[in-house]
């Protein structure tokens, strides 16, 4: 199934197969994630999550349809990307992340969680273990990724310093999720075969209302 991108990613296609990705969040970001990386080729993923299918998030959780309203989100997804990619090893973890959850042994955390109180305990966790975590966060028409080495940079909490506020009107625009997601498993791809150029020290906003990519540099 990997024959339209094995030629791109010839150099690396052993180090995909091989690579162990945590996937914080089974969302709108999380959906989009896991569906790409294991067509990608990752094949030892872990996944936490505790939430259950609800009719609003089909509107951008790519994973589910109506079927699965109700459902745990851990379980729908593990037996979709069976589906999708038999081969993958899908370990889910179906609780709330937090300051008390101890993170495996992984190569790369990906941030597709929605709420920042959990999103900093998600960099606590990255920031101990130096793993690199792929943060994405998006809201209406906007979204950003940055990805944190750990080496030096500003970390997720002194980025935002206390100063966000959650978004209670969770008004979100389906196409933003989408693209936000797939730049963080662009990201991921990145950092795993040392290709390209990656976020590291900058962040890349996106809103597509105005059509507007910038990027704010960190460091």
């Amino acid at each position: 199934m990997f024959q339209r991108h094995s030629e791109l990613l010839k150099d690396c296609m052993q180090k995909l197969f091989k690579s162990t990705i945590f996937v914080a969040g089974a969302g709108g970001l999380g959906c989009t994630v896991l569906s790409l990386i294991v067509r990608i080729g990752v094949k030892n993923i872990y996944l936490i999550d505790h939430g259950i299918v609800d009719e609003p998030d089909l509107n951008r959780q790519i994973l589910y349809d109506r079927n699965d309203l109700g459902k745990s989100k851990v379980k729908v997804a593990g037996e979709k990307l069976k589906m999708i990619n038999p081969e993958c090893n899908l370990i889910t973890i179906d609780k709330t992340l937090d300051e008390k959850f101890i993170l495996p042994a992984v190569d790369i955390v990906i941030d597709c969680l929605e709420g920042f109180k959990s999103k900093l305990i998600l960099d606590d966790l990255c920031q101990r273990k130096s793993i690199p975590l792929v943060h994405a966060g998006v809201g209406k028409f906007s979204g950003q990724v940055t990805t944190l080495m750990y080496n030096g940079g500003p970390t997720l909490k002194e980025l935002y310093r206390g100063a966000v506020e959650e978004d209670k009107e969770r008004q979100i625009f389906p196409p933003t999720v989408v693209l936000t997601a797939a730049l963080q498993v662009s990201e991921m791809t990145k950092i795993i075969c040392n290709k390209g150029d990656i976020l590291n020290g900058k962040i890349l906003q996106i809103n597509l209302l105005q059509n507007h990519f910038d990027f704010l540099n960190l460091f």
